[in-house]
């Protein structure tokens, strides 16, 4: 009896044990049934999933790669389908025998405009099986791509004698007669696939485009129209109809046909994000907003209409609202892809490129064919000037991409950054044949002719932005710079004040303008024409710090105190007043003065953050710089973030070699708050001079020169980074334009020596 008994509790011990650990052939076995389930229901994601858990057990499961393969080539989308691309080469690697594979890895191809490697999976096939009409079809869309239209021809007209019923190879054949202008057989070939199925729509929305091709505006419209009556539940017929109207500038009758179908679908997402994309491409984005929110009320699981919204809202600037439904994403999946994708952008947007970075290097590795994770992380290494990370992300994303014109125009920046002005104009003119209305990639390609010396191209460059884009300014200051150079200074001012025109508040044109009339020995009209400036924009603290920095060159110290701290007054976190208020002191030497009064102002109000800052200002000045970093420490413990205090201790801590890291940290902070303002540039930059990081130096430098064109401190960093860089013929213009400003400055006598070695 007790034998029994132990010999049970044996077996069930041992049943248990057999239940609790599967085999790994039981396991892949499961997954596989879950898997093909989902497959066949369609629900492609959760089949990814099942896949996926197969190769983790087995990672050369031939089936499995191809199954996983499919999952993500019918979830549609880029980044899918490039996943799909690399699981169907894994799977025609493993198994030469999967004809399927190759023929979806050779879509893919074809996708992706590459028609010799199309061509090759084509052949494969057919090698193996040819009469395969489906590689026949893929082999004649390769001829397409590469315009071989006759060959396209005598692969389709093979595929349709091995199947005579298959009418979309009567739609190709059209294609390619089409593409040979040969509209007489193409019309055959269409009237041919209706002889053989009169509603076949397809063929009848072929007949219109036909019609348009051959100019019959009216006859293509009745063809489109006939299609909608043969197919009323078919988006695409409308959305072929409404695309006919677009063209033939006929906005309000395409508006009609996209409104028509979202009436007729008001619980179908589809039609309505159509609506809203229409509404986004001309321009009405009150309308296309309510588009994308109401499909997203259809549908609030639809993660198609949700994105959509997303990047509404980004285009229009509207952070806020796009961060608000990321941090909803987020709270409810953290490893949502997408959630995490925008959310490292908006970080990016936000200046925040170091938080940014670590998120999409994440993406990368679960997603590592992500075109788009590439291109954001190297957009993210351009804002933080690592270009060598940044050109191999790029870099990275054109090999997956290769049409993506932003990242054209992201290389050509790299490349301008790092001197290669050949590579820079090659990657701006490939970024300009897809999008040649981008006055951006514009502006750097004439910057990149500009520097390699080429000044004919550059100014005609600029000339046809200025044209194109009335509200841009930047074309303008680049011409009134280049007529400076030239010593052309009344054709200067003319640019420059064009450029106020189109922005009135775009210093760098305005500082240029009071720089040419001092140059001229009229100090009082440069002080008269930005006072005119500061009528017409009366809050702007940038214009009352240009005329504080024009009455301080004349040495009106009351006027210069008071222009300076109505600046302090508009914008009590911006450094670059307090630093012109700092040097007034200095000049004027009254600096005992201003820290007796300000050391009473703080007696009085220890907590009030400006005051702190200032009297650190003027201890800097003193060279006091213990007691002065003392002061702007007080100052963070009060407002951990505030970008005066923040800035001018990275400086000191740059100045002296001390932490420089810290000090790096804190000039970031600073630079969160303003990325434009010119003295937090000219410490970031400083502090990567100091760091040996010259190329990142370089760019920070070069904005900040660019905005105080009057500051000799800003020029000799610059310019020693120019000369760290290589770049001596620059170096030597910056370090000479520094000492012509001041003999005086901390880093003259570096400037000079640094001259002589030039």
């Amino acid at each position: 009896m007790f034998l029994r008994q132990v010999l049970c509790a044996f077996l069930v011990l041992l049943l248990a044990a057999t239940g609790c650990s599967q085999s790994p052939e039981a396991k892949k076995a499961k997954h596989r049934e879950r898997g093909l389930q989902y497959l066949e229901q369609k629900k492609y994601s959760e089949a990814v999933i099942e896949f996926r858990n197969i190769l983790q057990v087995e990672p050369k499961d031939a089936d499995a790669h191809y199954r996983l393969a499919l999952s993500y080539y019918n979830l549609g989308g880029v980044s899918n389908l490039q996943a799909a691309y690399a699981e169907f080469l894994r799977a025609a690697e493993l198994d030469p025998k999967n004809l399927d594979a190759k023929l979806k890895l050779g879509h893919l191809y074809s996708l992706d405009r590459r028609a010799k490697e199309a061509r090759e999976q084509a052949n494969l096939v057919l090698v193996a099986t040819p009469d395969n009409a489906d590689a026949l079809l893929l082999r004649a869309n390769s001829f397409f791509l590469d315009q071989q239209y006759d060959h396209a021809i005598e692969d389709l007209k093979k595929a349709l004698t091995l199947q005579p019923k298959n009418l979309g190879l009567y739609l190709e054949l059209s294609r390619a007669y089409g593409l040979k202008r040969d509209y007489t057989a193409a019309e055959a070939a269409l009237r041919k696939a209706l002889e053989a199925e009169p509603k076949y729509v397809d063929a009848v929305v072929a007949l219109g485009d036909l019609r348009v091709l051959t100019d019959q505006p009216s006859e293509a419209e009745a063809q489109f129209k006939q299609a909608i009556e043969m197919a009323p539940n078919d988006d695409g017929v409308y959305l072929k109809l409404a695309s006919f109207y677009l063209a033939s500038d006929r906005a309000d009758d395409a508006e009609a046909i996209y409104q028509r179908l979202a009436n007729a679908k008001p619980k179908e997402v589809r039609p309505h994000l159509v609506l809203a994309d229409f509404y986004a491409e001309i321009g009405q984005m009150d309308k296309a907003l309510a588009a994308y929110q109401r499909a997203v009320e259809i549908d609030p699981n639809s993660t198609l209409a949700r994105d959509k919204l997303i990047e509404h809202h980004l285009t229009m600037g509207k952070v806020e609202a796009a961060e608000k439904l990321v941090t909803a994403i987020l709270q409810t999946r953290p490893k949502d892809l997408e959630g995490r994708f925008y959310d490292a952008r908006i970080r990016l947007i936000r200046g925040k490129a170091d938080e940014a970075i670590p998120i999409l290097q994440v993406i990368l590795k679960e997603e590592p064919r992500s075109a788009s994770a590439h291109e954001y992380l190297g957009l993210a290494h351009l804002a933080n000037r690592e270009l060598p990370q940044a050109r191999r992300e790029l870099t990275e994303a054109l090999k997956l991409a290769p049409n993506l014109a932003h990242v054209q125009a992201g290389l050509a920046t790299v490349h301008l950054a790092e001197r290669s002005y050949d590579l820079a104009i090659e990657h701006a003119l490939l970024a300009l044949r897809q999008n040649p209305r981008n006055g951006q990639v514009a502006a750097i390609l004439a910057e990149a002719y500009a520097r390699k010396g080429d000044t004919v191209r550059s100014k005609q460059l600029l000339q046809s932005i200025a044209k194109a884009s009335p509200k841009d300014p930047r074309s303008r200051y680049r011409l009134g710079l280049m007529a400076r150079d030239e010593k052309k200074p009344s054709a200067a001012l003319d640019y420059f004040e064009e450029a106020l025109q189109a922005d009135p508040l775009f210093l760098p044109a305005m500082g240029q303008i009071a720089d040419i009339l001092i140059a001229q020995g009229k100090p009082a009209a440069a002080a008269e024409r930005v006072q005119r400036q500061i009528a017409a924009n009366p809050k702007n603290p940038g214009l009352y710090n240009l005329l504080g920095r024009i009455w301080m060159g004349n040495k009106d110290t009351p006027k210069a105190e008071a222009a300076f701290k109505k600046a302090i007054e508009l914008n009590e976190a911006s450094p670059g007043s307090y630093a012109n208020l700092g040097e007034l002191y200095r000049r004027s030497g009254r600096l005992d003065d201003a820290i007796k009064e300000y050391l009473t102002a703080v007696q009085k109000n220890p907590t009030l953050v400006t005051n702190r800052t200032i009297l650190g200002l003027i201890y800097e000045q003193r060279k006091e710089f213990d007691k002065a970093s003392a002061q702007y420490r007080e100052a963070l413990k009060l407002n951990p973030k505030f970008p005066p205090a923040a800035n001018n201790l990275a400086y000191i801590m740059a100045e002296e070699g001390k932490d420089i890291d810290q000090a790096l940290a804190l000039a970031q902070t600073a630079r969160e708050y303003d990325p434009s303002d010119p003295a937090i540039g000219d410490t970031l930059g400083w502090l990567y001079y100091k760091k040996n990081a010259y190329i990142k130096a370089t760019s920070f430098l070069r904005e900040a020169a660019e905005m105080l064109p009057g500051n000799p401190n800003v020029l000799f960093h610059y310019g020693m980074a120019q000369y760290k860089n290589g770049d001596n013929a620059a170096a030597a213009k910056s370090l000479r334009a520094a000492l012509n400003l001041s003999q005086t400055f901390p880093g003259a006598e570096e400037a000079k020596q640094t001259l002589k070695e030039l």
